[in-house]
Formats: structure tokens, sequence, C-alpha cells
């Protein structure tokens, strides 16, 4: 429930979009049809998430039957970490990440998009939490510290401990980043500007996930499938909302079928 209740403070960021409203054209469009699919798709994926996480519990005995030895070697160093300093640090700046869009409330050149810029960015925290909560639910994988000898047992038995796989701090984070960056410049006309904030944008998601590894909270396999995770859903919403993303990506709807085809190229890396 803790990170129902952090997804939560993530629908307040939306609301702030709402105070404001313009009639004229702008570059990001939406739709009943496309929304209520990426909204309904998100809200299954967190409620099948939430029902799965009333299953998970940890026993003494669990813990006592791990093995170091028996992580693959990419992830096996992490088990030699653990911080709750680190862990607070990266809360903080997971904390930032989700607030870097609100500063389109100030950008002039974003004015007549603040509403459709509210709701992707609902869609986009939605999906990547869904998602998230619901692999971490399923996985049920220890996270590195469970294998640390030096961590009292009494840390380890809080179910929490059973969703290292994939890391929600670091796949929030860079869903919010990437969001951020692909809106930025799809509104601006700065090319440094643009380097700067995808440049900025990352290296604080990176953070957020290194921070997460030296505090004992994630595997690097973790932390590299949630920047995946996120990067795609940050930066497909805009990308399906673009006024003139006709040729970019497409979508379907059929009865039975819902269906995204994306058209990368060399847009991708302006």
């Amino acid at each position: 429930m803790k990170n129902f209740k952090v997804y939560l403070s993530f629908l307040v960021v939306n609301f702030l979009f709402y105070s404001s409203s313009a009639t004229a054209q702008g570059k990001f469009q939406t739709s009943i049809e496309k929304e209520s699919i990426l909204i309904g798709s998100g809200s299954v994926l967190l409620l099948s998430s939430i029902l799965l996480e009333k299953n998970l519990s940890i026993t003494p005995q669990e813990i006592l039957l791990l093995k170091k030895d028996d992580i693959n070697f990419i992830d096996r160093s992490a088990v030699n970490y653990y911080s709750k300093n680190l862990s607070l640090a990266s809360d903080v700046l997971l904390i930032t990440s989700v607030l870097l869009p609100t500063s389109f409330l100030v950008m002039n050149e974003a004015k007549n998009d603040l509403i459709e810029i509210g709701i992707m960015y609902l869609e986009t925290l939605t999906l990547t939490y869904g998602i998230t909560n619901l692999t971490k639910n399923i996985f049920q994988r220890f996270r590195p510290y469970a294998y640390n000898n030096s961590i009292e047992i009494s840390e380890k038995l809080d179910s929490d401990t059973k969703k290292s796989f994939f890391s929600g701090h670091t796949s929030t984070s860079f869903a919010s980043a990437v969001f951020f960056s692909s809106v930025f410049s799809e509104l601006s006309s700065d090319e440094e500007a643009k380097t700067l904030v995808w440049i900025g944008s990352l290296s604080l998601a990176s953070a957020t996930g290194l921070l997460r590894y030296f505090s004992g909270k994630h595997f690097p396999t973790d932390i590299l499938a949630g920047a995946v995770v996120g990067s795609l859903i940050g930066y497909t919403i805009p990308k399906l909302h673009k006024v003139s993303n006709s040729q970019d990506i497409k979508y379907t709807v059929n009865q039975n079928s819902f269906s995204i085809i994306i058209n990368f190229d060399s847009k991708f890396l302006k």
C-alpha cells in the first residue's frame, strides 16, 4: 500500500495542469477513444497488481534458505550494499523526476497544450506504475538486502522485500524524464535547450537507479529493466498524441484487439 500512496501523490501533479485551459490548437491532441483505452489499460493493470499483492508474504525460513551463490554473476555484487540514507535519497530524486513536467505550467510554448500534457502524464504514470507493480507481484524476486547476512532478519520480513523486479523508482524516473524531454522537444525550438533537458533529465533518472543499487534495494537487471520500460512508455505516450504523428505511430482498435505500430526514424534522435 505504500507504493499505492506514492501513486496517488502522482495524480496530484496532473490536477495542476487542469487549472489552466486553452482553446487554440496545440502540438498534442486527445480523444475519448484513445484516452479510454490508455487510462483503462493502466487502471486494469494497477488493480490486478493490487489484488496479487494481497498474496505476498515472507517467512523466516524463506530468508534463511537464500544463498548469494544462487544469484547470477551480473547481479551478485548488489548483495554487498545496504543504506537507508541512500534509499531516502533515491526517494527525493524520484519525487524530483515526477515533478519535472510541472515546469510546463510556466512555459509559454506549452500554454495551448496544458490539459493534453496533464492527461498524457496521467496515462504515463498510470501505465508505468501498473506494469511495474504487476510485474513485481508476479515475479516476487527478493531484494539484494535479503541475501545480506549483516542485516537483521526482522528487516527482511516485510512483503516489500519480495518486490525487486523490476525497479519502480527507476521505471517511474525514466518515464517522467523521457516524457518531459519528449514533450519539451516538441514544444521548444531551442536546440541547445533540448539537449540540456535530455541530458539533465536522463542524468537525474540514472542517478535514481544508481542509488537503488547502492542502497541494496535492487539488482542491476532490475534497474536496467525499469529504465527500458519507463523510457518506452515515456516516449510512446507523447508520440501517440502528436497532432502530426500519423506517420510516426499508428494505432488501430478492433472488436477484440488494440494494436500500436511505432515507426522509429531519425526524428527520435532530435
